[in-house]
């Protein structure tokens, strides 16, 4: 079959199975595959790859490829190919249009003639002040680099675009938001035998919260972990995420809280464990300081459980009325607002209901419809071969 057009995507982080970016980057391939399915081919350039069943799912599809190094020495140079050769492979390939979907792009595209979008996510590092600040700048140079090559910029919510603008001085009319979803098996009715399944294999209590985030200082994980220190001794806390350095500040915290009989610390869960997770948790409990795009509400919402998140990010453009917002710095707010979920069905259940109506908004299709028409802004028309 003939395509019209063919889009080049960075691919550095969609086979990386539980990396934020990874999801992304996967989530918009699979949703513009289809949007376009019989019009456009689509070209994921991946410096490697590992196994990953939700990447090779998408090398599957009619009219998507994924392309790697071609050569010994650019294998073994595959960090020198993604920054400069790429954009020379893309103009061969017949790329009229390259997507950096995790935050940067390579060198050269304009010079092969190339248009270039790039989705810029999270600008928290830039508030962290106990980052080595040469990184830092090194890091925030190379952000602002991309956004001003690109000929224009997608940020994942409107609390990242604020960044975009503030903190590397682009102008906001080069910018445009559009949100996205969470992976679609959390939108698979979880029965009550996986959900014991799961239980049993996390060795997971009867009854928890549930916090879902990397274990860094900016996720605040110490909020949830104040408030279940004075909610009642039989409410437990499940924290998903990644280890780091920063897991040993967190265990330091619950010996002193005298909760660590209470919380469990779980790494490495497969994604495909994670709706039931979900769906056996009383609710969710989002206390970062900073995130680019609140995934996990998205997620909790989809599956149909409450969520507690704190103001003064994006949980709000994630979440909506369908959630509850308690300061960042409140510890106990964040326990009387748990303990009124708890006690009240009609609340809870109305959170559920209008949090089902919410995800509505990051539905694929959605997300396509968006990032098609910021294509067109810069005279790449897709919808006009889709009537």
């Amino acid at each position: 079959m003939k395509q019209n057009h063919c889009i080049g995507f960075d691919a550095e982080y969609a086979y990386i199975g539980s990396s934020e970016l990874g999801s992304y980057g996967r989530y918009v391939v699979g949703a513009l595959a289809a949007a376009c399915e019989k019009t456009t081919y689509l070209r994921m350039y991946a410096p490697q790859e590992e196994p990953n069943v939700d990447y090779e799912a998408l090398k599957e599809l009619p009219n998507v490829e994924s392309m790697a190094p071609d050569g010994t020495c650019w294998r073994k140079m595959s960090s020198l190919w993604h920054l400069f050769k790429v954009s020379w492979d893309a103009r061969k390939g017949g790329v009229e249009l390259y997507h950096g979907l995790a935050n940067e792009l390579p060198w050269g595209l304009s010079h092969n003639n190339i248009r270039s979008i790039v989705t810029i996510h999270n600008l928290g590092f830039l508030r962290a002040t106990h980052n080595n600040p040469v990184m830092r700048q090194i890091r925030r140079l190379r952000l602002k680099s991309s956004c001003h090559r690109a000929d224009r910029i997608i940020a994942i919510s409107e609390n990242t675009k604020q960044d975009i603008v503030e903190w590397l001085d682009i102008d906001p009319d080069k910018i445009d938001v559009v949100y996205h979803g969470c992976h679609s098996r959390f939108g698979v009715p979880v029965q009550a035998s996986d959900i014991a399944e799961v239980k049993a294999r996390y060795h997971l209590p009867e009854s928890y919260l549930l916090y879902v985030g990397a274990h860094k200082g900016y996720k605040n994980i110490e909020l949830a972990l104040e408030a279940l220190a004075v909610l009642p001794k039989d409410m437990r806390l499940v924290v998903v995420g990644n280890h780091t350095p920063y897991t040993e500040r967190l265990r330091e915290q619950i010996i002193s809280l005298d909760i660590e009989d209470r919380v469990d610390m779980l790494s490495g869960v497969a994604d495909e464990d994670m709706p039931a997770i979900y769906a056996a948790a009383e609710m969710l409990l989002c206390t970062s300081r900073h995130e680019g795009f609140s995934i996990p509400i998205v997620e909790a919402m989809t599956v149909g459980i409450p969520v507690i998140a704190v103001h003064g990010t994006c949980h709000e453009e994630a979440g909506g009325e369908a959630a509850i917002y308690v300061s960042p710095d409140d510890s106990e707010e964040l326990a009387d607002n748990v303990q009124i979920v708890l006690s009240n069905p009609d609340l809870r259940n109305r959170m559920i209901a209008m949090g089902k109506e919410r995800v509505s908004r990051f539905r694929p299709e959605v997300t396509a419809y968006n990032i098609l028409n910021c294509y067109k802004r810069i005279g790449i028309d897709l919808t006009e071969l889709r009537r």
